[in-house]
């Protein structure tokens, strides 16, 4: 009977072992070490099969928070310059959370650390403490959509590896063919009162890109090569000629400005016409000299 018993608690103590091991296993691969180095890599390119890097892509980076262990426990604490954020690293993060954490970053003017992208479209942040980021594109090359900022909790937990401490991001690049813009002036007058040249201001929705000077030194044309296509392109006269009435028609972005004189000079004498004027108030002139002058005699004859 003691056997008996003996062996069932053996047993129990067996299975119990190998209930509690695994739990004490896991607890202990989900304790993080929060010494270890972090890093973010992020490659910006599109998703075509041919792909197209994003050279020249800046990229910056903000701790919004520091990570923090106390008793097992992962704790965050927000960095001063997101104290007034709203922030709730417990929460869960949404893209429009990450928005408005990036515009709270500009416009409160939030430092942080730029890398540019290189002919491969990489961009590596290494080094880093564990914390909470943020990653905002923060300059685009010419042709390519900006991606949406993202953030990255590391180190992460991974249910099937464990601890993730480095983290790897492909954000969606979209890729148009930059443009061509060209613009040129065309004067419809004799040439007698022609300006030597005019500026001309090629804006977007941002405001004034470029003003240049069109002369007869460059035929009165200018082209812009490898601009945004993503933009809304126009141009405009500076300062119309005094005279001259404006017109812009264009093509796409070929732009046409027209100058046309006000009084065009069609080839017809206009001598006559002070000559005509002259002779009118002179018999007008003549006739009241004439009227009066009958009066006059009129009055002498009674």
């Amino acid at each position: 009977m003691r056997r008996i018993k003996k062996l069932m608690f053996l047993i129990t103590v067996a299975v119990m072992a190998a209930l509690v091991m695994p739990a004490l296993l896991v607890s202990a691969n989900e304790t993080m070490d929060p010494d270890r180095d972090v890093s973010i890599t992020a490659t910006l390119k599109t998703a075509d099969t041919e792909p197209k890097t994003a050279k020249g892509a800046e990229v910056t980076l903000y701790k919004v928070a520091e990570t923090h262990v106390y008793a097992g426990a992962v704790q965050f604490e927000l960095t001063n310059d997101y104290l007034s954020s709203g922030f709730d690293p417990y929460a869960e993060v949404t893209q429009s959370i990450i928005d408005s954490l990036a515009k709270f970053t500009e416009d409160n003017s939030i430092a942080g650390t730029a890398l540019t992208a290189g002919d491969d479209g990489v961009v590596s942040f290494t080094g880093l403490r564990s914390g909470y980021y943020l990653a905002v594109e923060t300059v685009t090359p010419v042709g390519f959509s900006t991606f949406a900022p993202f953030m990255y909790r590391l180190p992460y937990y991974d249910q099937t590896g464990g601890w993730v401490y480095d983290a790897v991001a492909v954000p969606k690049m979209d890729y148009l063919e930059p443009v061509t813009i060209n613009v040129k002036k065309v004067w419809n007058d004799d040439g007698k009162n022609r300006p030597s040249s005019i500026s001309v201001r090629l804006t977007n929705e941002d405001g004034v890109y470029e003003t240049v000077t069109l002369d007869d030194g460059n035929s009165w044309k200018y082209q812009w090569t490898n601009m945004d296509p993503s933009k809304t392109w126009k141009v405009e006269e500076a300062d119309v000629p005094s005279g001259y009435q404006v017109t812009y028609s264009a093509q796409g972005t070929d732009f046409t400005i027209t100058n046309t004189a006000k009084l065009i000079q069609t080839g017809q004498n206009n001598w006559p016409i002070p000559v005509m004027i002259f002779a009118g108030v002179f018999f007008i002139a003549a006739g009241v000299i004439v009227r009066f002058a009958g009066t006059g005699r009129k009055a002498d004859e009674k």
